[in-house]
């Protein structure tokens, strides 16, 4: 074989006989010792790496849901109200102040949990 064909390998590496007569070599890598301590950190990180990503998603998700679900709850509170004192089911001023209550909350949401760059 022509030495120039020879593949690079790095120091670490054991090779082994495919049979016993065969001058084939199959290289394999050295394997390492289970570090137990090491794996309880890497096992840690990704764990709270789960956790972080799951936060995120809930808090973004909250961040449209709940100015919906206060806007119409506020809105049935009003309309219920407004109803007992003019005694029928008109839309009036509520719904613009509803509409800027959401909007409002909404602001707010996105200013305290953040945008969505991601």
């Amino acid at each position: 074989m022509n030495a120039c064909k020879v593949p690079d390998m790095c120091k670490d590496m054991e090779y082994k006989y495919i049979t016993e007569d065969s001058k084939t070599r199959v290289y394999l890598s050295v394997v390492r010792k289970f570090n137990e301590a090491e794996y309880e950190k890497y096992y840690i990180r990704k764990k709270k790496e789960k956790v972080r990503k799951r936060i995120l998603f809930i808090a973004r998700a909250l961040k449209y849901a709940l100015p919906v679900l206060a806007s119409t709850i506020l809105y049935n509170m009003l309309s219920n109200k407004l109803y007992l004192e003019r005694g029928s089911h008109e839309i009036g001023s509520e719904i613009v102040f509803v509409g800027i209550f959401g909007i409002a909350l909404f602001g707010f949401l996105n200013w305290f949990i953040g945008g969505d760059e991601h």
